[in-house]
């Protein structure tokens, strides 16, 4: 038999059997674990954006589990735990509500994990005129902004 009529018997009988999402999940298991390293936001150039926050890298930690299927990021950019998550490629993506996007891949060596996407940033707006008459401070609102900053961000495993 010629080495591809092999492979698509192979594939053939992997589909007809129902296993071929479980070797999918099993390549996505690679980013199952605690990963821990750095996310730093680049700022839009836009000018009529907000006055950014003063730290704009932020020691970070992702959470995935099972295949891919769970991800929480733990501390970083916009905590909490995602559940708009698929697979495109390689990559597992992520987003939270026009909040934040992003993606994550595995190095060819499997030690790393790169993170790409973007974050909206948030802004906070100060009125002029005093909140009471006791009170002595001005009314505020944070809330997100139009503008959406890049993110980027390396991992490693938590030992």
């Amino acid at each position: 038999m010629k080495k591809t009529s092999k492979r698509k018997l192979f594939f053939g009988i992997l589909l007809s059997a129902g296993l071929l999402p479980v070797c999918i999940v099993q390549s996505g298991q690679q980013l199952d674990g605690i990963w821990i390293g750095t996310e730093k936001l680049s700022f839009a150039a836009r000018t009529d954006c907000p006055k950014p926050p003063s730290h704009e890298t932020l020691p970070a930690r992702i959470a995935v589990a099972q295949g891919g299927s769970l991800l929480a990021v733990v501390d970083g950019y916009g905590p909490g735990r995602y559940t708009d998550i698929h697979w495109s490629g390689d990559a597992l993506v992520f987003q939270f509500a026009n909040k934040r996007t992003g993606e994550l891949r595995l190095s060819p060596d499997g030690k790393t994990l790169i993170e790409k996407g973007f974050a909206r940033r948030t802004g906070t707006i100060v009125s002029g005129q005093r909140e009471g008459a006791l009170s002595g401070k001005r009314p505020q609102a944070t809330g997100f902004t139009a503008c959406m900053d890049e993110l980027t961000g390396t991992f490693h495993r938590e030992r």
